[in-house]
This record gives structure tokens, sequence and C-alpha cells, in this order.
């Protein structure tokens, strides 16, 4: 038997075949223009990794909302479709590394102050799933493989899908109605970009804050998205804004993410103190909710993760079916090509300083400290 026989297997996502099980985690890098146009050390770093082997690169958190937005890479108009698809062209050509799009929308802010979803007019929240279906029209257009919802952490379809959305209309009153805007920008998607093109989800397992989501609540989600179709889950937890005790020193707005962040801004990105693999058994857990109810929907997980032989176990005792890094490749690009090639020992280990979202709040590249991009 391989030393690695789960870790190299393929997996099937609709019609995409992946040939291993390590897939790019979603990386917001600071990367992007001001205007959202991807530039030449955006794709120099995402090549880098997928010369090094992993399955799928999730491009983190690309706008379909066309509001201002600094530094966020954008599908959000038609003018930046030519760029993209130079991008994916150039992953396709020079690896066999397939490029998925996470799409999301933030909710408003300014100083001081940020969006309540239980304020927002039906008008609004229409609108944010007509971008969403437009934003997913582009991504495929500009050769992503595939596209990812984003409904975890602190953002608009998180915080309906929130125990603490109170909304007494359509859009609340129970997990059908909090659920309802993601459904309805997922049903749009599907029928824009048709029944075999891979379609994922990101959700929060745990929220980690007082009165909101907890795997009670998870399950429930993931079998219902589970029923609908979408081809992929991918379970974070935590990272959101009502526990952040900090400000951001430009923005004055709360920042739920480490070194500012509350507790469930540490569970979403754990700090080095923290137990590896810290959030699995939720991903395990939900995996093992939608496998009883009778669907094989793949299940992602991530969350400190830094070798590949905890990566092995948790694909081997079923608790996964990928494993998603970002920080280990943050570090070392060539984690998985190390692997491949049984140079486990020469991989260049994350020690989970959190120093690469920590530069993240003053507007500089969340690089990792120890390497020169």
């Amino acid at each position: 038997m391989a030393k690695y026989e789960y870790l190299f297997s393929p997996v099937q996502i609709n019609h995409l075949k992946l040939d291993n099980r390590i897939v790019m985690a979603p990386t917001h890098l600071h990367l992007a223009d001001e205007d959202g146009f991807m530039v030449p050390r955006m794709v120099d770093f995402y090549l880098k990794r997928a010369m090094g082997g992993v399955s799928m690169i999730n491009i983190g958190a690309v706008g379909v909302n066309p509001k201002k937005m600094f530094f966020v890479l954008r599908v959000s108009d038609d003018k930046f479709i030519p760029e993209l698809l130079d991008f994916t062209n150039r992953i396709h050509a020079e690896t066999g590394t397939k490029v998925c799009a996470q799409l999301f929308d933030p909710l408003k802010m300014a100083r001081g102050w940020k969006q309540d979803v239980n304020d927002m007019t039906v008008d609004e929240i229409e609108k944010i799933v007509d971008y969403f279906e437009k934003g997913a029209i582009r991504a495929k257009e500009a050769g992503f493989d595939a596209i990812e919802i984003h409904a975890a952490h602190g953002y608009i379809f998180a915080s309906f899908l929130s125990l603490r959305n109170k909304r007494d209309d359509e859009y609340g009153r129970g997990v059908e109605g909090r659920m309802k805007i993601v459904m309805d920008a997922y049903t749009r998607i599907r029928k824009a970009l048709g029944d075999d093109y891979p379609i994922g989800i990101r959700i929060n397992g745990d929220e980690f804050i007082v009165d909101g989501n907890t795997l009670h609540h998870s399950r429930i989600i993931a079998r219902t998205m589970a029923a609908a179709g979408i081809d992929y889950i991918s379970i974070t937890a935590g990272g959101k804004y009502e526990d952040s005790p900090g400000l951001h020193p430009k923005y004055q707005v709360t920042v739920p993410y480490p070194p500012l962040g509350g507790y469930s801004g540490f569970r979403s990105m754990p700090p080095a103190y923290m137990p590896e693999a810290v959030n699995v058994y939720l991903a395990a857990d939900i995996r093992k909710t939608v496998r009883e109810a009778g669907y094989s929907t793949p299940i992602i997980t991530a969350g400190r993760i830094p070798y590949p032989k905890l990566a092995e176990s948790i694909l081997h005792n079923g608790q996964a079916d990928l494993v998603a890094l970002s920080r280990p490749l943050l570090r070392d690009p060539d984690w998985l090509q190390k692997t491949r090639a049984g140079k486990e020992k020469e991989i260049d280990r994350c020690t989970y300083c959190n120093s690469c979202l920590e530069r993240l709040l003053y507007d500089e590249p969340g690089f990792c400290r120890y390497l020169n991009e």
C-alpha cells in the first residue's frame, strides 16, 4: 500500500476530476490592484502553488458587487474577464491544476459601522442574488473550472444563514427562510451555468459566537444543500464580526480575524497554540450527516493541518474527502510536490504565527514573512 494512498487518490466533483485530495483553500491575499484587476505578482503567486501540484486552487474572495472594494479581485463587470482568462489559460497550459473562483459579497462597512442583514430591504437582497448570478457567468467565461459560493464567516450569505438573523419575512423565521437568499442564488447560478458545471459552497460548521449557529444548525444547512445538488461543501468555522474587540487602525471597523479578532476569528484561522486539525471534527460530523441522508457530496476540511501524515489520516478515517491548505502553502508552495517525492522532512513547516494575516490589516499582501514572493 502506498504511503499516501488516500492523499494521492483522484476525486470527482461533478464532471471535474481532481488527481489528488489537496486543494488550496480560498485565501484573500490583498494582491489585486485598487480597481480589482489581477496583477502579474498575483499570477506568479498562484502559478507557483499550481506548479507545486495541488489539484485545485481556490481563488479567495472574488467580488461580485460593483461597490468599491480596494485590492479585491472582481467579476463584477465584463471588463475583468480578459485578464482573468489570461490567468486561467496560463495555469491550465503550464500545470494540471484546476482553478476555482470563490464568489463573495461583504456587508457594507463605514467608519465604526457595519450593515446588519436584519435591516436590508427585499430589493437589496434581490440585487445581491443578481450580482452572484452574473458574477458566476463571468467566472465561467473567464475559464474558471468551478465556482464556490462564499456563505461562511462574516459576509452577507453567512449572516443570513446565522441564527442571529431575526428577520420576520421570507428571509427569516426559521432555517428555511434563513437559507432562502443562498438557495435562490444557487438555483439561479445552476440554471445559468448548467448541470455539469461544478458549483461548491463554503459554510461555517460552527460560528463560535453567542446565539450563533452550531453543528445543530449546520447539519440541517448542509443536508439541504446536498439535496439541492451543490457539488461540494467546504467546512470552515468562526470568522465573525460580532465578537471582535479590535478595531482596524485605518478604517475603524471591527476585524474578525487574528491578531485583532475575537475567539471566532481565531477558530477560523487557528494559531499555533490551538490543537492541530482543531476544526476537522466539524467536517467529519457534517460528512456523516450528509452520508446518512444518502448523499455522496464531497466534504472539504481545513484549519491547522501542517503536515502530510495528518492530512492522510483525516482522509483515511473518513473525516473529509479533501483537505484544504492555505498557510502551509503560503510557507511552502512545494508542500505536495515534496510529499509526492518522499521528501516530507524537507517541507518548510508553517508555524501558524499569523504574521501573514497581520500584514493584511496594514494593506500589505498576505505573504509568509519567511518567503520573498
